[in-house]
């Protein structure tokens, strides 16, 4: 069985104009048994939607810490919050998709 490239998926979802929180969240559809609905981006103070989806999908699935989310986007980019990451990168927002599908990828298949 080949291995799903969630990245691609959720990067070419987010690329069709499926908001960012949607998008990382149905990556995972067909193996997150435990879904419910994607979170709205920014409800949780602020976050980025990509974040919280990837913290949603981690919890759902039981496939480790969901803090490692925040930790990854913390050391890659410096902040968690969509406001801070469109002002200091504007127009990166698929690249916030793909690194949270890519790590919860990485989280879900190990």
């Amino acid at each position: 069985m080949q291995e799903k490239d969630y990245e691609q998926i959720a990067r070419e979802s987010h690329r069709n104009g499926t908001n960012c929180a949607r998008s990382v969240y149905d990556a995972f559809s067909e193996v997150n048994m435990n879904k419910t609905a994607a979170p709205m981006p920014r409800s949780e103070g602020g976050k980025c939607g990509a974040v919280l989806s990837a913290m949603q999908v981690i919890k759902e699935m039981d496939a480790g810490d969901p803090q490692a989310i925040e930790d990854t986007f913390l050391k890659e980019y410096g902040s968690v919050k969509c406001a801070e990451l469109r002002g200091f990168l504007s127009g990166k927002c698929n690249d916030y998709v793909g690194l949270a599908a890519k790590t919860v990828g990485e989280m879900v298949t190990q």
